[in-house]
């Protein structure tokens, strides 16, 4: 996995050893069934995806699991955290291309192994649906009332017209 940001990549496989990388989705969905034994479901939307990532950085090289923290606690100039594109088979197959940390960071140290047990959540940022509705927004036009009883429409589509009409 690879993480990027303002001109500077870092591969997460380079801070340590046994990266283990889960993803998941969850999508709202709003029962319609009431009291009956229906099935019905309508969709809330999509939730942004996640990915939990687990790694061991070596005692020796704590000055990775400082540079972790710094990745994760780094704000832009809008005091808002950085959006990271991610480089990452299963990423891509889930159709993240932006992330965010998200959560928290857990370090444990363990004696034994001589390493630092590093758990991390990376939240999906400018998602697909965010996208589709920013676009679905721009091509609405709006319908302003004009006088008394009339509608702007801006369009000669017959059923754009129709559907103002209708409003």
């Amino acid at each position: 996995m690879i993480l990027s940001a303002n001109g500077s990549e870092t591969k997460i496989e380079s801070l340590g050893k046994n990266v283990n990388i889960s993803a998941s989705a969850e999508f709202d969905r709003k029962d319609l069934s009431g009291q009956t034994s229906s099935s019905a479901v309508s969709s809330a939307g999509n939730k942004p995806k996640k990915v939990s990532v687990s790694l061991q950085i070596d005692i020796n090289k704590d000055n990775n699991l400082t540079k972790l923290m710094d990745m994760a606690e780094a704000l832009d100039e809008k005091s808002n955290p950085i959006v990271y594109t991610v480089v990452d088979r299963q990423c891509q197959a889930m159709r993240m291309r932006q992330v965010i940390f998200a959560g928290s960071i857990q370090s444990k140290k363990d004696d034994t192994l001589q390493v630092y047990n590093v758990n991390f959540s990376l939240q999906e940022s400018n998602t697909v649906a965010e996208k589709r509705e920013e676009r679905e927004k721009a091509k609405a036009v709006p319908v302003v009332p004009v006088n008394d009883g009339e509608i702007s429409v801006g369009s000669v589509d017959h059923a754009k017209i129709v559907e103002a009409a209708k409003s």
